[in-house]
């Protein structure tokens, strides 16, 4: 390093300034103009080598931990998220997640409404390492993460807090027992409509509606729903915790999961 190198190493380093993003952050390494490391003061020590003083100067080097997703999700840097410009599994499960809570039009939905993420689970780091620990995400990798997805509700009935204590992961099969349908029903309770001033029950079964009879009373049309959508879920339970797509902990709640004229 010249003399001219090694004056400007001595002043330049230890040199602090904002990022574009807000974040502070100074020079802890100085080799060359193209070569220094900076550290940001963001409460993770994050450290990033081999950028230009350019960059530094021009406020362009981007902070991991900046909460840049909807203003609260942070990637981080310890885990990928993309390979060659496509997002990794793990991290478009958490944009979904992230997107059912805090995107404009995602939140106008009303099954959405009100629904969040847990303090731990903004940091992407975190909600990877606990996907990674659930006893059923070897079968989710085996099938490429295919119509896999995190339920928030079978767990806690009407919970609307996504978090390590309240959520599972599922197949789609699972997920889909659980969606609350408004077709034709208006305000009668899930699983009834009327049919020429009756009531008919009837449930959604995957792509296909099944037709369970047709009653003079509200009452008589849910409990028929009512009976039939329990042992649906409780058979589908059975069958994928055989399976090993679902934990014990998602088994027993399904087990016990009880449909009501409210849902």
């Amino acid at each position: 390093m010249g003399e001219k190198g090694v004056n400007q190493r001595r002043i330049r380093l230890g040199e602090a300034r904002y990022n574009k993003q807000g974040t502070l952050m100074q020079i802890i390494e100085y080799n060359n103009a193209n070569d220094i490391a900076i550290k940001f003061d963001n409460g993770y020590d994050t450290i990033v080598y081999h950028n230009t003083y350019k960059n530094f100067k021009n406020g362009l080097i981007k902070d991991p931990y900046h909460p840049s997703l909807y203003g609260v999700g942070i990637t981080g840097a310890k885990y990928q998220s993309r390979i060659n410009y496509e997002m990794t599994p793990e991290y478009s499960i958490w944009i979904g997640m992230m997107s059912r809570c805090y995107k404009p039009n995602h939140k106008k939905h009303k099954s959405y409404h009100e629904c969040k993420v847990c303090q731990d689970w903004l940091l992407f780091e975190n909600f990877y390492e606990w996907l990674h620990s659930q006893d059923n995400f070897n079968k989710c990798i085996n099938e490429n993460y295919n119509g896999w997805e995190i339920d928030k509700d079978i767990l806690f009935k009407n919970n609307k807090i996504y978090s390590p204590s309240t959520c599972c992961l599922v197949p789609h099969i699972v997920n889909s027992l659980f969606i609350k349908r408004k077709d034709y029903r208006g305000s009668l309770p899930i699983g009834v409509v009327m049919h020429n001033g009756k009531y008919l029950a009837q449930c959604h079964n995957s792509n296909n509606y099944i037709y369970l009879g047709v009653y003079n009373t509200i009452a008589e049309a849910f409990q028929a729903y009512k009976h039939y959508k329990e042992n649906l879920i409780k058979q589908v339970a059975q069958e994928e915790y055989t399976k090993g797509n679902i934990t014990k902990q998602c088994l027993n709640a399904m087990m016990n999961y009880q449909v009501e004229i409210t849902d």
